[in-house]
């Protein structure tokens, strides 16, 4: 990827003025100097970061060398007036994509990926991260600790707002046909807030109770944690019937009735899970909203056509009265004769959401017989109360799905002699779950796969058997036609008395007729339109089993959604088949990811917990619930094996917590398109990932660290608010080694990191003013301290006891007993040695950037061979390409001098460049009006910082401020954690004019 360098173009290739505006690719020290210098020098400057705040590498930093200053207080100066900068806009959780145009005149798309948090109205009070369920690792704090899913960056982050990290959909989501929020349900639940957990599924499905005991659970398919040993998912639905389990044990309160905003009426037709879905949709949304129902009781196919043993009726009861406690008018045994006497009533729209009530029979001699029943009408009479009596008799059910093994279990709990099954399909492809099959042969019910059947034998007005042959193929065609292939001579017969069809069920649309201008279709559902559920009649929508035959409960839930907001546009005059949201990426992880995060211990591999359930022999005498639900105990550890695949859950409980309303989960990525003149590339470094040294033991070791992570050690704001501790068990090290040159200075990877020296050695420095007695030893290959001061400052380390030791650490072993690491070494000489210390920090090199070296060549930018950007000795600030400069360690390793200096530099080559363009982009600078304190007494605020612990774990900051408050004319003493931040700021500016203050005094 070498390319020529060129110096700055003799002309720019368009006539007229270049663009008077610059972009600055990268939020740290380099990106900042730059665009302080063009917006202080009279250029728009586009400031572009990925993270959601700028700081970059130095906001991690707890001192800088060799000055020992807070690296904080060095660089928050910058990131207040980067921020406020009238000039600058910047643009966080923003990436580059590519660049066109020439110099002067540059075209940079960028992606502005979501935040999912509105900047403008977060007021950084961290209540959504409070009540965030998800727990992640803090990368900006090197894995030491855990974060919520819902963070800032660190504590002074610019711009000073939450963001929200969200990889995508988890997959379980995806897989619902209701996009059910499982993984944020699961988290709560893993957290024991049971009512929260009930809300989120509430936002999607009003059937929870229902839907975890019958529903397909897709969800659990699609789990991602059917790739980890031994390949179960997580029992995502078995969690659902926990949470309504424990929320519903407590007394029932109704809720409040939706006020009435619309005059419109909607009639529903159908009191199923697809017509009460859209009525509380419909209700909610303020319309007057009617469920007409044939049978005696509300629930639909739900209510009549699952037999008790499987969902019990109350149940369905609760979950059915909380959408009629809402205010929907539900009129029981009110069947509908004629689709126009519903629009005489004054209904502007109707939904048709009929089930599939209508039982089938196959078309064989004998099918009319007395003795022969139909799947629906038979458990729709042994739920109301009014069974067949059984008792005694040889039943065969004709079928092999759900609805005939719940025909088949019904007549054994009716105390049948005997019960058997038989159907088309094999054993191998029935289309009953796996799970009822089971449950229906501890029942001790006979399956007969494969036979197709000829006709219903009787003899003296009694069934005696079903004539079969065996099948030798069987396929549905696409259009439902069956193919089907017998085995010669297999003809036999299977005994039995008492015949039940299960082989399908329709709707019943008979009060459709021909002249209502709705159109039905040659299976004999409702014609609509797939998009919008609208029929062919205006105001009449269809949708659930009504339209597309039997549906599973979730579907007749996600059909019911659909079909309600469908018709509010309709009632409001809006376009049905309006234009979508964007939809988010699916997280699917592949088998290497999650090897990968087994190995590092971020998956834990453990099986899926089991339900209890009733036995065999127990569940035949009644219909007590066969599935005995989890335990508090039982579903905390199953919610527990979710592997958080979406990262944010999408729980909604930052959305209920925000008060500002700053929560946005509907944020998409957007790509757009700035006009800019020049471009500097100040994108900073990665560190090399110290894993890929294994012989050093990190990620198993857990007192091996980085050197970013000792950084957090030290700092007030990291994980252990500045005291020196090591990770294993929290203890003070005593003996604390470092290694330098990991990840540098090696046959693959041969280039000094420039800074790796001097920051191990100021470590060392810090670490002892933290702790005076600690033993500090650096393992070098050769020492570098070539900067300004920086020898005088390797001279100070040797004469405050850092030994300085000349080799290279072969390996690393851990005692497991006590943590402590014992490292290998040979001497100059050639002798081997073994010391042990408590802790190792090893001193990871500098790399190039990698989401810059993959959008190299989109820049048309060259590489070095390791990397980094393609400079020349003479021309270090420019890159291959004209008008796109480079500052920083992006060129190479730079201390932080060195790369302030560079911005600068690049700063100056870019003004150069657009020089005729200068001013004529920018903001003037406006300053507030000044008031005249002449004459006033003085009103005097004082303001204490903490400095995180830097102050405050030297100072009685608390004791300070309460003594301003007894000086002379001090109106207002406060104290702040960090006063350079911008909240703090923002809150000194508020107490000027709430106290009229005329004199401020920043104690820091």
């Amino acid at each position: 990827m070498n390319m020529p360098i060129s110096d700055f173009p003799s002309s720019l290739s368009q006539n007229g003025r270049p663009v008077g505006a610059v972009m600055v690719v990268g939020g740290g020290v380099a990106g900042m100097q730059a665009s302080l210098d063009l917006a202080d020098a009279g250029f728009k400057v586009y400031l572009v970061e990925k993270e959601p705040a700028i700081g970059g590498h130095m906001a991690a930093l707890d001192k800088t060398f060799p000055t020992n200053d807070c690296a904080m207080c060095t660089i928050s100066p910058r990131l207040v007036a980067t921020a406020g900068h009238r000039n600058i806009t910047v643009l966080t959780d923003t990436e580059l994509l590519k660049l066109d145009g020439e110099a002067g005149h540059f075209t940079a798309t960028v992606r502005r990926n979501p935040r999912y948090i509105d900047v403008t109205k977060c007021t950084a009070c961290g209540d959504c991260a409070a009540v965030c369920p998800i727990v992640v690792t803090d990368r900006f704090n090197g894995g030491l600790n855990q974060r919520k899913a819902a963070y800032k960056l660190y504590p002074q982050a610019v711009p000073n707002a939450f963001a929200i990290e969200k990889k995508g959909i988890a997959p379980c989501r995806d897989a619902c046909p209701a996009g059910q929020r499982a993984q944020g349900y699961i988290a709560l639940i893993r957290e024991g807030r049971y009512a929260d957990a009930l809300r989120v599924i509430k936002e999607d499905n009003p059937f929870p109770g229902i839907c975890g005991r019958i529903c397909n659970h897709r969800c659990e398919t699609a789990c991602n944690r059917n790739l980890v040993p031994p390949g179960e998912p997580v029992s995502i639905a078995a969690l659902k019937r926990f949470v309504t389990d424990q929320v519903y044990a407590q007394p029932y309160a109704a809720p409040q009735p939706a006020p009435r905003k619309y005059e419109e009426r909607v009639a529903i037709i159908g009191a199923g899970p697809c017509g009460l879905t859209a009525a509380k949709d419909l209700v909610l949304a303020g319309y007057g909203v009617t469920v007409f129902e044939a049978l005696p009781v509300a629930g639909g196919m739900l209510r009549v056509g699952v037999p008790e043993y499987r969902l019990p009726t109350s149940i369905i009861n609760r979950e059915v009265q909380e959408i009629i406690d809402l205010g929907v008018e539900l009129r029981l045994n009110t069947p509908v004769e004629n689709l126009d006497d519903v629009f005489a009533q004054g209904f502007s729209a109707v939904l048709i959401s009929v089930g599939a009530h209508e039982g089938k029979r196959l078309p064989i001699p004998g099918a009319d017989h007395p003795e022969v029943l139909i799947n629906t009408r038979f458990l729709r009479d042994v739920r109301l109360g009014n069974g067949s009596n059984l008792k005694g008799h040889r039943v065969l059910v004709l079928g092999g799905g759900n609805v005939a093994m719940d025909c088949a279990r019904t007549a054994v709990r009716l105390d049948a002699k005997q019960v058997d099954v038989a159907c088309l399909e094999s054993r191998e492809v029935m289309p009953a779950a796996r799970h009822e099959i089971q449950e229906a042969e501890e029942e001790g019910i006979t399956l007969y796969p494969g036979r197709s059947f000829t006709r219903i034998l009787s003899a003296d007005g009694r069934i005696t058997g079903v004539e079969a042959v065996k099948v030798s193929f069987m396929r549905f065609e696409p259009d439902g036609a069956l193919t089907l292939e017998t085995a010669p001579d297999s003809e036999h017969i299977l005994a039995c008395d008492t015949v039940i069809f299960a082989i399908g069920q329709r709707a019943g649309l008979a009060f459709i007729p021909e002249d209502a201008g709705v159109g039905i279709t040659r299976r004999g559902s409702v014609a609509v339109n797939p998009n919008t559920f609208a029929a062919s009649r205006p105001g009449v929508f269809a949708a659930g089993d009504a339209t597309g035959g039997t549906a599973f409960v979730i579907e007749a839930v996600a059909s019911g959604h659909k079909a309600a907001e469908n018709i509010r546009k309709y009632l409001r005059g809006e376009r049905l088949e309006s234009r979508r949201h964007p939809e988010l990426p699916v997280v699917r992880l592949s088998p290497t990811e999650v090897a990968v995060r087994i190995r590092r211990g971020d998956i834990e591999v453990k099986p899926r917990v089991r339900m209890a359930a009733l036995d065999g022999g127990a569940r035949r005498r009644s219909f007590e619930e066969v599935n005995l639900g989890y335990t508090e105990e039982e579903a905390r550890a199953e919610a527990a094996r979710c592997l958080q695949c979406g990262v944010c859950s999408e729980c909604l409980s930052c959305y209920y917590k925000c008060a500002a309303g700053a929560i946005d989960h509907n944020q998409v990525a957007r790509v757009e398109k700035i006009e800019v003149g020049a471009m500097i590339l100040a994108s900073g470094f990665e560190l090399y990932d110290a894993h890929l040294a294994g012989e050093y033991g990190l990620g198993r070791f857990p007192n091996v660290v980085t050197s970013q992570q000792y950084e957090r050690i030290l700092s007030p704001t990291g994980p252990y608010g500045g005291h020196l501790k090591r990770p294993s068990d929290g203890h003070e090290p005593k003996r604390i080694a470092w290694i330098q040159c990991v990840g540098s200075r090696r046959a693959d990877r041969n280039w000094c990191s420039a800074v790796c020296c001097m920051y191990a050695t100021k470590q060392t420095l810090i670490t002892q003013e933290h702790a005076p007695a600690t033993g500090c030893t650096i393992f070098y290959i050769d020492f570098r301290a070539y900067g300004k001061g920086f020898d005088a400052y390797y001279e100070r380390a040797r004469a405050s006891g850092v030994r300085y030791l000349r080799a290279m650490p072969s390996a690393i072993k851990q005692d497991p007993a006590t943590g402590n690491l014992e490292i290998h070494y040979s001497l100059p000489d050639g002798q081997g040695v073994t010391e042990t210390f408590d802790l190792v920090v090893l001193s990871v090199g500098l790399q190039a950037p990698g989401g810059m070296t993959r959008l190299a060549g989109e820049l048309g930018v060259g590489l070095t061979a390791d990397g980094f950007c393609q400079t020349t000795n003479l021309s270090p600030l420019n890159t291959t390409r004209d008008g796109v400069y480079v500052c920083g360690p992006f060129a190479e390793p730079k201390d932080i001098p060195e790369t302030v200096m560079s911005a600068s530099a690049a700063a100056a080559r870019a003004m150069t460049l657009l020089a005729e363009a200068r001013h004529t982009l920018v903001r003037p600078k406006e300053y507030p009006p000044e008031l005249d304190v002449t004459g006033q007494e003085p009103r005097v605020g004082v303001f204490v910082c903490h400095c995180g612990t830097n102050i405050a774990g030297v100072v009685d900051v608390a004791a300070v401020t309460e003594y301003a408050r007894s000086l002379p004319n001090v109106v207002l003493a406060d104290h702040n954690l960090f006063t350079c931040s911008t909240d703090s700021q923002a809150k000194i500016r508020a107490a000027i004019k709430e106290y009229s203050l005329n004199r401020v005094v920043v104690a820091s």
